[in-house]
């Protein structure tokens, strides 16, 4: 059977035979179209319920003497209206709400709907019709008085939402029946006695739950307060459990974008349930905002809201009141349609305040992490939503957004000591320490997370690089971060914390509270910039600890100090060299050409900033440059306020360890992928060596230059390098390809997939909702206070200051008397000598082009002379003494 295009206009209503409003929707139906077909068709385009409205379906035909609207009623209708001699078979349709007839249950009012709704709750449960009943979810609800709910919810009613297209509502004040979705399936005894889903159950004792995870009531369960007396007797084995409303579990602490507010699940309907007056605003403002007009607040009060269009004459209409004995607001009265004329859809929009700007970025702050400009703002306003914006309002629209999604500064910090509490109890074995001073203010917080230190105590290596950064939030701060690397050469973040300042006693705390997490492992070393505090503060905690120094931060220091390239590739070969004899050769050349550059670095030592006289291997980590690394990945988060800075590090250390883990696992070799390219990479180098074996064990490699001597037991070799880095050299891999031996056997464990997939072997599980925490009274009771307020002059820096000679650190400046880069006319060495004198000019001598021209003498003004001006005219002071 063929089909055909069928065009339905829905929403309208008819002048005269015109149908205007509404929308208009095509849709392709066969041909042998029935009536009860083209029912349910309308039904489901203008999204109404013939049970519940009438539906009046008309077409147009068009005669000799003018335009006729013949209606629709069955099949021979629809047959005439499909074989019109025409282009597309058009359907109008007008929906009129149904009368609902009312009935008087023992003197309660019942309207049609709510009995059917009540009696199928009891057909599912085979139990026969209670006396008295309460009529409509919404009347069940009053009568309960106080419910207890753990998360606030927006309970979405569906047989409200198919009465919105509807033309007429109701206006009076009464409650109207806002009944949940129920599946009219029958069910037996055993639907009553087990839970169907997670949400499913007996729910609060009170009845059984339906296929759809509703509860049903039984009359004979309520008092006259509305609490339930009893258990249901048709369910055995129903227990007493707090009232859930049907719902929750769609309920989501995430701020929704106008799209969603506007959407199936969120849109403007009469008996829409919100749970404070601030949602009701939000949405009303959102709605408005999408369509194009302006809202004029009528009344507002505690209990009551009422708004409409600013046009007064236009029938666009919204009430709604506070619900008795509850926080919920509820929509009575919603006239969606405008009557206005074009003047009321402009512009300017004074809804589009900064609050409701605000409203439109918190998504998307709450998606990305970080805000936008104010000028991006007013330019995606403009574009998307038609809103010019001032400069001043997407400024306050910023600091509302963010205050929306991150919470206010102060109210992170009281709520600081709860979060610590229950990161600990979801994550056993993490270590958070707090300290405040006598006026319960914030001074330090500590963390680290059990998964961390499991897999540090485990399988990565022993070389910790620290590292400070500045906070950009409301009370600034500093924050310390202690990285070390994986088995696949990632950072893998050990422990971070937060202090007031960044001075030698937060650092003394810091190492302090590191010490007390992982001790004094064998063998380890701590690396770090020049920073004075650290210095200080190392010699104070870890006497013992090897403290090196980065040796990035020193070859720009030395780049800045010394002002020259060749000293700066000499101190590379330095602390590159594995050989004690390759690092004496390259000092040596160094103090031939700076002997004092070559007398600082002795004096810093090269205990701290070489690989050849390390005391312990530092495993190829030479900089810090790992700590810089996870302070850039907090370039956004560091601006939050701490408790969503925190939450904000926990979920990305959570993403992380899952997404290694998995990749981990996904690991066929025996080497990590970066161990694999390294190793791989050597050995096309070594293939070029020559291979004489000594023993089973000794072999003495020749690479052309100062050779290596091989011992495959004991994993050496006199580069030094294999037994450093616990990775085969180019000279070990030459000789274990001769004694036809496994590359990864010579290689260390902590290069391997399987210390890669134990270091993430641990979990970081979330906190959950504040609502759902479980605090002691003693915790509750702590109070900490933010930090004194110190304001700083000028806006605050995103980036960090750059150290001296770094790329991009800004344009190269050259001295304006030699030219040259590196210096200022102030300190400048190399002055431009000093010209001879040339002999003045006679007056009769003509100049030339490139001399100056001499400057005019002054001349007065009242007696013609040179030499004096007219203030000084001595004829002045003559006249002044004769008169």
């Amino acid at each position: 059977m063929g089909a055909k295009k069928l065009v339905i206009h829905h929403g309208g209503s008819w002048a005269a035979n015109c149908y205007e409003g509404g929308m208009t929707k095509w849709v392709h139906v066969p041909i042998g179209l029935t009536y009860d077909d083209l029912v349910k068709l309308v039904e489901d385009v203008a999204k109404v319920d013939a049970h519940r409205s009438t539906l009046e379906l008309c077409s147009l035909a068009f005669t000799t003497t003018g335009t006729a609207r013949p209606r629709i009623e069955n099949d021979k209708d629809v047959s005439c209206m499909m074989d019109e001699d025409k282009l597309l078979p058009e359907v109008y349709v007008t929906v009129s709400k149904k009368v609902a007839s009312q009935c008087v249950q023992n003197g309660t009012i019942l309207e049609e709907d709510d009995n059917l709704v009540h009696s199928t709750f009891l057909q599912q449960c085979n139990l026969p019709t209670p006396q008295p009943v309460y009529g409509g979810f919404l009347r069940q609800l009053a009568a309960c008085g106080s419910i207890p709910m753990l998360d606030p919810i927006v309970c979405n009613d569906e047989t409200i939402d198919d009465e919105e297209n509807s033309e007429s509502s109701d206006t009076d004040n009464r409650d109207d029946s806002s009944i949940p979705d129920i599946d009219r399936g029958s069910h037996g005894d055993e639907d009553c006695n087990h839970s169907v889903g997670s949400g499913a159950g007996s729910v609060g004792g009170y009845g059984c739950a339906g296929p759809s995870g509703f509860a049903t009531f039984s009359g004979d369960s309520f008092r006259e307060d509305g609490l339930g007396d009893g258990v249901d007797q048709s369910c055995e084995n129903a227990s007493p459990r707090a009232w859930i409303i049907p719902g929750s579990e769609r309920y989501s602490f995430e701020p929704i974008s106008t799209e969603e507010s506007i959407s199936d699940d969120g849109r403007l309907y009469k008996g829409k349930i919100f749970q404070c007056k601030k949602d009701l605003k939000r949405t009303l403002h959102m709605y408005a905002l999408k369509e194009q007009f302006e809202v004029r607040i009528r009344r507002s009060s505690k209990t009551r809201y009422e708004a409409g269009c600013k046009d007064g004459e236009c029938e666009f209409q919204l009430r709604a009141f506070k619900m008795q004995k509850g926080e919920y607001w509820v929509v009575r009265m919603f006239l969606k349609d405008h009557t206005c004329n074009i003047d009321g859809f402009h512009a300017r929009l004074r809804q589009a305040n900064s609050w409701t700007v605000g409203e439109l970025l918190a998504p998307k702050l709450q998606v990305h992490g970080h805000s936008l400009k104010p000028k991006d703002i007013m330019v995606e306003m403009q574009v998307d939503h038609g809103l010019h914006l001032l400069y001043t309002k997407a400024w306050r629209a910023k600091d509302h957004a963010e205050a929306s999604v991150f919470g206010p500064p102060e109210e992170s910090f009281k709520l600081l000591p709860a979060y610590c509490h229950r990161l600990k109890e979801v994550n056993p074995g993490t270590i958070t320490t707090m300290k405040t001073n006598v006026a319960n203010q914030f001074e330090y917080l500590f963390i680290a997370h059990a998964a961390s230190l499991h897999g540090f105590h485990t399988v990565i290596r022993p070389v910790i690089a620290i590292d400070g950064t500045h906070l950009k939030g409301k009370f600034s701060g500093i924050m310390f971060v202690a990285i070390c690397l994986d088995a696949n050469n990632q950072v893998f973040p050990l422990a971070y914390g937060f202090g007031d300042v960044e001075d030698e006693m937060s650092w003394t705390w810091f190492l302090n509270e590191l010490k007390n997490a992982i001790g004094s492992p064998k063998d380890c070393m701590i690396i770090s910039d020049r920073h004075l505090g650290i210095k200080a503060a190392m010699e104070k905690v870890y006497p013992n600890v090897p403290h090196g120094y980065c040796v990035f931060h020193m070859a720009q220091n030395i780049k800045n100090d010394y002002k020259r390239k060749d000293v700066s590739l000499l101190f590379k070969q330095a602390w590159k060299a594995y050989r004690k004899a390759d690092f004496k050769e390259v000092m040596l050349e160094m103090m031939k050409v700076n002997r004092v550059a070559f007398e600082d670095l002795m004096n810093v030592g090269p205990e701290r900033w070489s690989r050849a006289y390390s005391p312990v291997r530092r495993y190829r980590l030479m900089t810090s440059s790992i700590a810089e690394s996870m302070n850039s990945c907090l370039v956004h988060a560091r601006q939050m306020p701490i408790t969503t800075m925190v939450e904000f590090i926990r979920e990305m250390l959570q993403k992380w360890f899952y997404k290694r883990r998995t990749k981990a696992e996904k690991t066929r070799t025996q080497l990590t992928p970066w161990a694999t390219e390294l190793i791989q990479e050597r050995n096309k180098d070594s293939e070029k060596y020559t291979v004489r074996p000594i023993d089973s064990v000794n072999f003495n490699v020749k690479d052309g230059n100062k050779d290596g001597l091989v011992n495959l037991s004991e994993k050496t070799c006199s580069c030094t390098k294999f037994q450093v880095d616990k990775l085969p050299c180019r000279h070990a891999l030459a000789a274990i390809r001769y004694a036809k031996k496994p590359f990864p056997d010579f290689c260390g464990d902590c290069y391997k997939t399987t210390s890669w997939l134990e270091a993430y072997s641990g979990n970081i599980f979330p906190v959950g909702h504040p609502s759902e925490w479980n605090i002691p009274q003693d915790m509750r009771s702590k109070v900490v206070h933010p930090p004194p307020f110190r304001a700083q002059a000028g806006r605050p820096k995103k980036k960090r200051f750059k150290s001296a000679g770094e790329h991009g650190n800004g344009k190269t400046r050259n001295c304006t008397i030699c030219k040259k880069s590196g210096h200022n006319r102030q300190n400048c060495k190399n002055p431009q000598p000093c010209q001879a004198p040339q002999p003045c000019p006679s007056a009769t001598s003509v100049t030339s082009s490139t001399s100056k021209r001499p400057r005019r003498p002054y001349r007065c003004r009242k007696c013609g002379e040179e030499g004096h001006n007219s203030q000084k005219c001595p004829l002045t002071s003559d006249v002044g003494g004769t008169t």
